[in-house]
């Protein structure tokens, strides 16, 4: 009698550390999501480019609506845009996450998330993209780094 109740016990101790582990490791990770997003569209002011670059590993290869995209390629977006502002270029951007939702397997997780980007000029709206994502991260130390992601935009009309 004594065994069985230690062994609920320590099965529930064990039990409890796994559920707050895996929700520390859910908002790490929705963090970095998040965190992406945010030093994108804050880079016109910040203007620094390891504040995006950091939450990316160094294999990174993502699909952003059909296009390939890798680390060098999001460096060298970074570099041309910040000589448009280095120009006087008013463009900047907005971008939001929305119904995040976080799977983890282990030392693997994935996200998915709608996401809605807009350019504006001059407080006005020049464009704007919607759609979904799917985020694959890569836990390195101790941090959750974003390995892969496909995102696309939201199709409109039937047919197209």
């Amino acid at each position: 009698m004594i065994t069985r109740l230690i062994s609920a016990l320590l099965m529930v101790c064990l039990s409890w550390t796994s559920v707050a582990w895996s929700a520390e490791e859910r908002e790490a990770i929705e963090r970095t999501v998040k965190e992406a997003a945010m030093a994108s569209a804050t880079y016109s002011e910040t203007r620094d480019k390891q504040a995006v670059l950091k939450l990316y590993t160094k294999d990174y290869v993502g699909i952003q609506d059909g296009e390939t995209e890798t680390r060098e390629s999001i460096e060298k977006w970074l570099s041309e845009y910040e000589s448009e502002l280095n120009k006087g270029s008013t463009l900047r951007f907005i971008s939001v996450v929305s119904n995040l939702r976080v799977r983890m397997p282990g030392p693997t997780a994935w996200a998915t998330y709608d996401y809605v980007f807009q350019a504006v000029r001059k407080g006005e709206l020049e464009g704007q993209d919607s759609g979904q994502c799917t985020t694959l991260l890569r836990k390195e130390s101790s941090t959750w780094l974003i390995q892969h992601e496909h995102c696309s935009k939201t199709r409109t009309g039937l047919g197209k």
